[in-house]
């Protein structure tokens, strides 16, 4: 019964696999190609499945996994709600339309964009076998350099705008602070103890948004 398990648990990280891979290979594609508009349009989508994908790496066999999941991405939304209306995290900033709507002036699946990041940055951290305190730095290390990848792709795509067009240091020392925090959480109750499909999505995320930055400028 138990090697039925592991071919099924096996068979289905494939399948998870192939649809990051997929889903993000296509999405470079679309957001390069006359019908961007419409591969904007389908982004939380995009988000939301990515999340489902990875939970499929989860090791949960309680509740405890999924208040993990929902806490990182609440605070991730709530910091956003904070930055947004203050400036006092992230600088001056707001989003644009592509994350679909809002509320008070931030798109919930924004929360989902957390919980990707860690939980993709903790599982190649992971995979390092390093000490616990060190993890958490190394978690938001990645968690930080992926935003910075990220920023130019979303300003171009609209996604959010800054004041003087571009993200001032602080929004990375906030990315750095908050998601060592998330790190810590996410070790209290470690979700992805075989991160396979969390390591894919960092790489997938990676080649996205890397592919997506040295190409723009072709485009103009």
């Amino acid at each position: 019964m138990n090697k039925v398990l592991q071919i099924e648990e096996f068979q289905l990280k494939k399948v998870g696999i192939s649809i990051l891979v997929i889903l993000h290979v296509v999405g470079i594609f679309g957001y390069l190609s006359p019908l961007s508009d419409w591969f904007l349009f389908l982004t939380p989508v995009n988000l939301i499945i990515t999340a489902g994908m990875l939970w499929i790496d989860t090791q949960d066999e309680t509740y405890y996994g999924w208040w993990i999941a929902v806490s990182i991405a609440l605070l991730g939304y709530i910091s956003e709600i904070v930055g947004v209306h203050t400036g006092l995290l992230f600088g001056s900033y707001e989003y644009g339309d592509v994350l679909g709507w809002k509320i008070f002036k931030v798109p919930p699946v924004i929360g989902i964009n957390w919980l990707i990041v860690i939980w993709a940055s903790y599982s190649v951290a992971f995979g390092l076998k390093i000490p616990k305190a060190i993890r958490w730095l190394t978690v938001a290390l990645f968690a930080t350099g992926l935003d910075y990848l990220i920023e130019p792709v979303a300003i171009h795509y609209d996604f959010w705008s800054w004041e003087g067009g571009k993200p001032p240091l602080k929004n990375f020392v906030s990315w750095f602070g908050l998601a060592c925090i998330m790190a810590i959480l996410f070790e209290k109750y470690p979700i992805a103890l075989k991160p396979r499909l969390g390591q894919v999505a960092f790489i997938c995320q990676v080649i996205f948004f890397g592919v997506i930055l040295f190409l723009l400028p072709m485009l103009k």
